[in-house]
């Protein structure tokens, strides 16, 4: 079984590299994208842009930390990875607060906490690592930079992670509850389609990074058992492609990419103009004047089912 794990874990060596390697490119393209179209920055735009900072950070320098090893970049490139994978899971649950903000708890206010988002999840992995490299504890472990011991690893990530994905988990809840009975309770008319409900759930589920899920539970189970190789699977496909799943979970929709096709066509790009009205911004759309509950329900499935979940607005009350 020994010499199969060390396969396994060679391959998955292999495939994670490529995956980081996507990430990387999804989250850059993702901070591109809704730098380069500032319509599209939204208050929930800005959170998820900071959180694919940390993750391009993040894993951008745990790249670098294999091929750094032998020389001086070697301890701050184990500093920064702490530091960054850190900030990761903090804005996971800023946004992760924010949805249900703004979902559950219908605050129109929501933006409010943004300064308390930044002082969180810059500040608290800026104390951690401090701490850490006060007391040396960052090393060469042989190929790869990084805290020392598992002491130091348990206390300094393993804690603050489990504690941030377990919160996720619960939030991620009482999220999905509340889109499910929205969806559930809107006139027949105005339901969407299964596929972008379900949409709507992945995009959150990506953004607040749940699959880190799979790696802490793969720590209770023996590295060489069948529910260890399972979990360790999972954890090495999903959680380096959370850069590259942000990309797609909020990028390509019609939204972004006719934002795209206006913004190509209008510098001269031949057979863009076929795909400026993906969005429907030509429609002519009808309102009614007044609300009642029935209005209220409508906007609010409208806006947890729209295909650029990102724009989720608070609904307005009866």
């Amino acid at each position: 079984m020994s010499t199969q794990y060390k396969i396994l874990n060679d391959v998955l060596g292999y495939i994670t590299d490529v995956l980081l390697c996507l990430s990387i490119v999804g989250s850059f393209l993702t901070i591109l994208t809704f730098m380069i179209f500032p319509k599209l920055r939204t208050y929930p735009i800005r959170l998820i842009i900071y959180l694919c900072a940390s993750i391009f950070c993040a894993q951008f320098f745990f790249e670098i930390s294999f091929r750094a090893y032998e020389n001086v970049f070697c301890i701050p490139s184990g500093l920064l990875i702490h530091y960054f994978f850190l900030a990761d899971f903090v804005w996971t649950f800023c946004v992760a607060f924010n949805f249900y903000q703004m979902i559950v708890k219908r605050n129109r206010d929501a933006e409010s906490f943004e300064k308390y988002y930044h002082i969180a999840a810059w500040g608290i992995p800026l104390l951690v690592c401090s701490f850490c490299a006060g007391f040396e504890k960052y090393i060469n472990r042989g190929g790869f930079c990084y805290l020392e011991s598992d002491l130091p690893v348990f206390l300094g990530f393993f804690v603050p992670g489990l504690l941030t994905v377990c919160a996720n988990a619960v939030i991620f809840f009482f999220i999905a509850r509340e889109i499910h009975d929205t969806l559930k309770n809107a006139p027949r008319t105005d339901k969407k389609e299964k596929s972008k409900e379900f949409r709507v759930y992945f995009s959150i589920f990506v953004s607040i990074g749940l699959s880190w899920i799979f790696g802490f539970i793969m720590t209770f189970f023996q590295s060489n058992s069948v529910p260890g190789y399972i979990f360790l699977i999972l954890f090495s496909v999903t959680t380096p492609l959370q850069g590259f799943l942000i990309f797609i979970s909020y990028c390509i929709n019609d939204k972004v990419l006719a934002t795209y096709a206006r913004g190509l066509s209008s510098i001269g790009v031949p057979f863009m103009e076929k795909w400026v009205n993906l969005d429907g911004t030509n429609r002519t759309n009808t309102s009614t004047t007044g609300s009642n509950t029935s209005t209220d329900k409508s906007d609010r499935s409208e806006n947890i089912s729209s295909d650029s979940s990102i724009s989720i607005k608070a609904p307005r009350r009866d």
